[in-house]
């Protein structure tokens, strides 16, 4: 429920009635005094008592509570392991990441036996390379003296060509072995990396310095990560509390950060707590039609966060002169005046419950007639 209500010194109605009774004529016109009363004004909001800074911890995967490591009360640092949801399957894949991953770096060792057989191969070729050079340098001598023909010369410079173009597919097939392997470890690392993130997503972690305000989950609950509702846990800061306040929100407009707040609860029913706005959000809730309001109030120690308050904003508080409303007509009020009545224009201000306030055209303690 949210209504604005204006205050108005109570006295000021009571001994207007006394005034009436004691000082009413023969024409039904009676004398009352116009008295200084204090003038407050204020809009009221529900709302509760919240700790600043306070997170509501949701599931990033879905799946079964396994573990949990904290109950309502216990203090938690950021980064602190709260519970573990199961996570089988990713552990397994996490082993098969792992395994293959190991087996391309073994391979990729220097000393591993898949590089020493391709190492030995590149030898090999490189050493029939230069035992074809040897042989094609002699038969050229012997081709230019004329001593073997041009068939045997072109077989031994072929074999050449055959030799150096196989030595060089063998160093560019290690090279080219060497690149796959690398990128194979280098997608493995990404998946292994992958896997341990999701893991990660497994481990809920408080992420905020704080007390476990409350605790939604118990072991073998299953949890949902698609449902926007499905809570953990609500971790904050009992020494840090502010009000939150749901303002309709076309009151909104008369209100401003620094404005005085009176908040009080039923748990502490003789108290007034007061504070001062210092937040006002800029989008308001369409469906309740509110705007959320936050407050500094200084409240006693153990104060339950959650706990339903009432508060009334102060928008206007200030002293001002007050009559009845009736003895205003058309702008003007008849006074006493040195024995006469006399008829004097005025500027009339807030009005409530049959009292107007007068900024101008009547002094304190001046007597007006009323009807």
């Amino acid at each position: 429920m949210n209504k604005k209500y204006l205050v108005i010194g109570g006295l000021l109605l009571a001994g207007g009635l006394i005034y009436f009774l004691m000082f009413t004529g023969d024409d039904g016109t009676g004398v009352e005094k116009a008295e200084k009363k204090r003038y407050v004004k204020s809009v009221y909001a529900s709302g509760y008592v919240d700790s600043v800074g306070k997170v509501q911890i949701k599931p990033e995967v879905s799946g079964y509570i396994q573990e949990i490591f904290v109950s309502e009360g216990d203090e938690v640092k950021k980064g602190d392991v709260v519970a573990i949801i199961r996570n089988d399957k990713l552990d397994e894949q996490l082993k098969e990441v792992a395994a293959k991953k190991e087996l391309i770096e073994d391979r990729m060792k220097d000393d591993s036996p898949f590089l020493r057989a391709l190492r030995d191969e590149i030898a090999i070729w490189k050493m029939n390379t230069e035992i074809e050079k040897g042989n094609f340098a002699r038969r050229e001598s012997l081709f230019e003296k004329g001593i073997i023909s041009k068939e045997a010369y072109d077989q031994a410079r072929q074999s050449v060509e055959v030799t150096e173009k196989t030595y060089a597919k063998s160093t560019e097939a290690l090279k080219d072995q060497l690149a796959a392997l690398q990128s194979e470890l280098d997608s493995l690392t990404a998946s292994e990396q992958a896997v341990r993130e999701e893991i990660e997503k497994h481990r809920i972690k408080a992420p905020v310095d704080g007390k476990v305000l409350r605790k939604f989950i118990e072991e073998g609950d299953y949890v949902n990560s698609v449902f926007k509702d499905d809570l953990l846990f609500s971790i904050g800061d009992t020494g840090r509390l502010e009000t939150v306040l749901l303002v309709d929100e076309e009151f909104v407009p008369l209100l401003k950060v620094g404005q005085k707040v009176l908040v009080t609860t039923d748990a502490y029913p003789d108290e007034v707590f007061e504070g001062r706005i210092k937040v006002i959000e800029s989008e308001a809730d369409r469906v309740s039609r509110t705007v959320k309001v936050k407050a500094d109030n200084d409240y006693p120690r153990g104060i339950p966060v959650g706990i339903t308050v009432e508060a009334n904003v102060i928008i206007d508080d200030r002293e001002g002169l007050f009559i009845t409303e009736d003895a205003v007509e058309d702008g003007h009020v008849e006074v006493v005046r040195d024995g006469k009545k006399v008829r004097v224009p005025v500027e009339a201000g807030a009005s409530k419950d049959g009292v107007v306030e007068i900024k101008k055209g009547v002094g304190e303690n001046e007597e007006i007639i009323t009807r």
